[in-house]
């Protein structure tokens, strides 16, 4: 592995097991001696996330409506980076699970500096591919209330699905997440040494 500190962003639509191979991943580094820090935004920004909808007479649980896109998203994740700039300033690697999706469509994804990240963060990118139906019932088996809204408008929420134009032209690797453990830690391997 290259110098670090390195940031990992394990990126994919919902249900495709961004947080089962963070946990996976960073279980190993560790038992290698390797430092990792996982920073989910789900994690990072649910103490208020909640509270902040009900004060504006939306359900708590909503993670997917115009509502919730326009008020409280980005603040998550600009929540989630503002911790990671300190962990990786301490020299601690961090992997950010999520889907990202604005910061791949402005670019900022692959700017350092763009994040709020200290310019000598080593970027690494992958996005996780899995079919429509194992990720639907994905979703319905880990039964999250934040999945209520996805679940109940599907077709609208299929329907605005977008694999990301830094997949389609090749600037992000993508993962097949139905592969075994195993490979698809390989593959995480293969790529922090890229």
């Amino acid at each position: 592995m290259q110098a670090g500190p390195h940031a990992l962003f394990i990126l994919g639509h919902a249900g495709t097991g961004k947080s089962w191979l963070t946990h996976r991943f960073v279980a190993r580094q560790h038992t290698r001696g390797q430092s990792w820090c996982v920073l989910d935004k789900d994690v990072v920004s649910e103490v208020w996330t909640g509270p902040l909808l009900a004060a504006h007479g939306q359900d708590p649980n909503d993670r997917d409506s115009p509502f919730f896109k326009e008020v409280a998203r980005d603040l998550g994740y600009e929540s989630t980076l503002r911790v990671g700039r300190d962990q990786i300033e301490h020299g601690t690697n961090v992997v950010f699970p999520g889907p990202w999706s604005r910061e791949l469509a402005s670019g900022a994804l692959f700017s350092p500096t763009a994040l709020g990240l200290p310019e000598h963060t080593l970027l690494h990118h992958v996005w996780l591919e899995l079919s429509l139906e194992v990720r639907k019932q994905r979703i319905i088996d880990r039964g999250d209330p934040r999945d209520r809204w996805k679940l109940a408008h599907w077709d609208e929420y299929v329907s605005a699905l977008r694999r990301p134009q830094a997949v389609l032209d090749g600037r992000i690797a993508t993962l097949d997440a139905g592969l075994p453990a195993e490979a698809q830690l390989a593959m995480l391997d293969t790529l922090l040494t890229t």
